[in-house]
């Protein structure tokens, strides 16, 4: 709203040199009628607070030379997605069709035709739930910019078809290049069957992992080969550094039936004989009335020189964290990374840039043209 008196007076500016208009009490500083001179370079950083339509709309209208300035803005700025939505829409004939809209307020965007522009240099959040023709090559002009830039991708589904269709339709989009992931437990097992076992650590950059499902947590002895477990494979992915020694995170979800106490226990006992460092923040929910009975402890390995802690977040009485660490270290740092690990979701807009979360539960929202052609006979 404060942008527009701006906007009001570019349009009574004709173009480089102009005059300005004396003030009704005639104190105007500059000087009643004097000419002054504004840089393109000047006008391009002020064009930096109004949006794309406010620009091509309303301030390219004013004059030759300020279309020029604004088309040079396009041109040279940095182009970033923040907040939207792909879903599913009615359309006059009854048929499920898809349509973008902004998170937040639901306003309808148009569907790109072309590719994103050289300088598009990411986006915040995109949420589908829904996949046909349409979505597939909205994606596909993201491509490029999957197979460079480091994404936090989730896909969430329960059904076995789903999964099998998202798996080939979807995952092949993205490169080696995954910063973050969530995972279903069916999606999960679909990965570690079709594409590799080791799926996990096939990516070098994987820093954050989230489970849809329960008790996929702390299995050992922890491996990721074909006999494996998929908590097993877990397990051996936390267990593996990065390279730059920034720890791992993992965020997942227990109940009392999984006896997720024997698989602390069990982690306790790794820790306790452990001959080299890793690091590792796992971020576990645990229902009530169960948290209430939780244990917590401190543990020091003085060989690796490490520390094992179980605490309750400050903030969310159901969380608790399980770090290890070492035992010198910088406390504002590790303050920042468990923050970060309990904040990162997928599901909404988070801490994070370039996160894409695909939630498809049901076959109906999939596409009609893709349903047949690509899922194959029910499963019913």
């Amino acid at each position: 709203m404060f942008l527009s008196p701006l906007i009001g007076q570019l349009k009574g500016y004709n173009g480089v040199n102009s005059r300005i208009k004396p003030k009704p009490n005639g104190n105007d500083e500059i000087g009643r009628g004097q000419r002054f001179f504004i840089s393109a370079d000047c006008w391009l950083c002020v064009f930096e607070l109004l949006t794309p339509s406010q620009l091509g709309f309303e301030i390219a209208m004013i004059s030759h030379r300020f279309d020029f300035y604004v088309d040079e803005h396009f041109k040279t700025r940095k182009r970033t997605l923040k907040f939207i939505q792909i879903r599913s829409k009615i359309g006059e004939n009854g048929t499920n069709g898809m349509e973008i809209v902004e998170h937040y307020d639901g306003k309808a965007l148009p569907i790109p035709q072309v590719q994103l522009p050289r300088k598009f240099i990411g986006f915040k959040h995109i949420h589908i739930s829904f996949i046909d023709r349409n979505a597939i090559a909205f994606l596909f002009h993201f491509r490029q910019f999957f197979a460079s830039g480091l994404i936090n991708l989730a896909i969430n589904t329960h059904k076995d078809r789903i999964a099998g269709f998202l798996l080939r339709n979807i995952w092949p989009m993205f490169g080696k290049n995954l910063h973050g992931m969530g995972l279903s437990g069916t999606f999960f097992r679909h990965l570690r069957q079709f594409v590799g076992t080791s799926i996990l650590n096939d990516f070098p950059s994987l820093r954050f992992v989230s489970l849809y499902t329960v008790n996929l947590f702390g299995e050992f002895p922890c491996d990721d080969n074909a006999a494996a477990s998929d908590g097993q494979a877990v397990t051996k992915w936390l267990f593996t550094p990065l390279q730059n020694d920034v720890p791992k995170m993992l965020k997942c979800w227990v109940n009392d039936e999984g006896n997720w106490m024997s698989r602390i226990e069990a982690i306790k006992a790794a820790f306790t004989y452990a001959s080299s460092p890793v690091n590792f923040i796992v971020v576990i929910y645990i229902g009530m009335p169960f948290a209430d009975s939780v244990v917590l402890f401190n543990l020091t390995n003085e060989l690796t020189r490490e520390q094992l802690a179980l605490k309750r977040s400050d903030d969310y009485d159901e969380y608790f964290l399980l770090i290890r660490r070492p035992i010198v270290r910088t406390e504002s740092k590790w303050a920042k990374w468990e923050e970060e690990a309990i904040g990162w979701r997928f599901y909404e807009p988070s801490n994070q840039w370039n996160q894409i979360f695909i939630q498809i539960i049901n076959e109906d929202e999939i596409g009609d043209e893709l349903l047949d052609a690509t899922l194959g006979p029910s499963d019913h």
